[in-house]
């Protein structure tokens, strides 16, 4: 093993053991090659889901239908109104449906080829081995060679400036979200106008929300993708691009800092009143016009006032009033995911929104002090389910089948599922208000 190879494996330890993992208990490092990689993605067809996903029955292969396990596994634990996927109930070839043809359309527009290449960007940092593999069948059918897929890990410079100044962006807002800033909307402005900046954005956000679930749920692997073939992912690696080291992976992940005291929060729920967007949003005029072909008269949030013009707009604002109406887990629980979820990301507009929600249960703002005082004020179960989030949020690539164990422990497998998508909507909707730096509503 090379020196590079040592340091990055000795990184990975260390940081396993800071954030108190059990040996036994933690998940492997990422690959750190691409035949490395490509053998996990292909194993990953033999795993055990961490929830229980049954078998297709005769009638179901029988009848022709789909078999995606992400859509199979969203439609057994999640209610209707949330689903990120409902491909797995119709005839194969069938359009996709819902949030399915949301995360669709966000990808197809504009160039399919460099959104997918940003998908991969966003699962490798996350080190999500499911939707690895999905991009990677999908890249292939865009035409891209191995090496050139092999190059999204180790080689940005063989892409035009424009691709590199979004895989930058994207790297850092999935791994770093809190550290976002100038410097990746300058480069992004470079090569961009304000409108494809924010579909950029929202797209990468929802990317993040995606790798999540399918992650930290362990769903296996398809056995074929898009149809009835095997599809085999562990495909040889050439010579020039087998042994270099990923420079997409989380080997320089850093844990979060410590929460910031409720001056400081305080302080920058104020400055986010008062901030201007970071690009020119749609008019409001606009976005009223959009949300009432489903809510007449309602006054647009300035959350959705920024995507207003994407095809996706009234999809995603459906799904927002899903999350807080339907499902199994109780209101309070909902809000203090998304309180976490904004805090770790240090995203204000998303917390200010949390916080309201909060108050507007009967509850005490000044709760949400801080994260001990949080944590003492919760039953037990909720405690497990908000350490949970807080892992989930800050590092997705060490969730293990420990942390899930431990949650089917207090909840019923409907409710952990609950937990899990909620917390990947709220790392979605963080990503997306805060890169924008939306300004909070008084």
């Amino acid at each position: 093993m090379s020196f590079r190879m040592t340091w990055i494996a000795s990184l990975l330890l260390l940081f396993t053991m800071s954030v108190g993992i059990a040996e036994d208990a933690a998940p492997a490092g990422p690959a750190l090659t691409r035949p490395e990689m490509k053998q996990r993605i292909e194993a990953l067809k033999t795993r055990t889901s961490r929830l229980p996903l049954p078998a297709l029955t005769a009638d179901e292969l029988a009848s022709g239908r789909r078999s995606v396990n992400n859509g199979r596994l969203r439609s057994i634990y999640l209610p209707e109104s949330w689903q990120s996927s409902s491909s797995s109930r119709g005839p194969r070839g069938a359009v996709p449906t819902g949030i399915a043809a949301t995360l669709n359309t966000l990808q197809q527009s504009p160039d399919y080829g460099f959104k997918t290449r940003l998908f991969w960007i966003v699962s490798r940092t996350n080190d999500c081995q499911y939707c690895l593999g999905h991009q990677e069948l999908k890249l292939r059918r865009v035409g891209m060679t191995d090496d050139q897929i092999a190059s999204l890990d180790v080689r940005w410079d063989l892409f035009p400036d424009a691709e590199q100044a979004a895989m930058q962006a994207t790297r850092q807002l999935t791994m770093a979200p809190h550290r976002f800033g100038d410097a990746e909307r300058t480069l992004l402005k470079k090569h961009f106008t304000d409108s494809e900046i924010i579909d950029i954005v929202q797209t990468v956000a929802r990317y993040n929300a995606t790798n999540r679930w399918t992650a930290s749920t362990g769903i296996p692997q398809d056995q074929s993708f898009g149809g009835d073939e095997p599809s085999q992912l562990d495909t040889p690696t050439s010579a020039e691009f087998s042994r270099l080291p990923s420079r997409v992976a989380p080997v320089d992940y850093q844990p979060r800092p410590e929460w910031e005291a409720r001056e400081a929060v305080d302080a920058a729920l104020a400055i986010a009143r008062h901030r201007e967007p970071a690009v020119e949003l749609p008019s409001m005029e606009i976005a009223r016009q959009v949300l009432a072909a489903d809510t007449p008269g309602a006054i647009p949030p300035v959350w959705f006032q920024a995507m207003a013009n994407l095809p996706t707009s009234l999809a995603s604002w459906k799904q927002r009033q899903a999350l807080v109406r339907d499902g199994q887990t109780a209101p309070e629980l909902r809000v203090l995911i998304e309180w976490v979820t904004a805090r770790e990301n240090r995203a204000w507009y998303a917390a200010g929104h949390a916080q309201a929600r909060y108050v507007a249960l009967g509850r005490k703002a000044a709760d949400l002090d801080s994260y001990s005082q949080l944590e003492s004020l919760v039953t037990p179960a909720q405690a497990e389910a908000l350490r949970f989030v807080r892992r989930l949020t800050s590092a997705p690539h060490t969730i293990g089948d420990a942390d899930i164990a431990r949650l089917r422990e207090q909840f019923t497998d409907h409710e952990v599922a609950e937990i899990i998508q909620l917390t990947s909507e709220a790392n979605a909707f963080s990503r997306f208000t805060e890169a924008l730096q939306l300004p909070l509503e008084n």
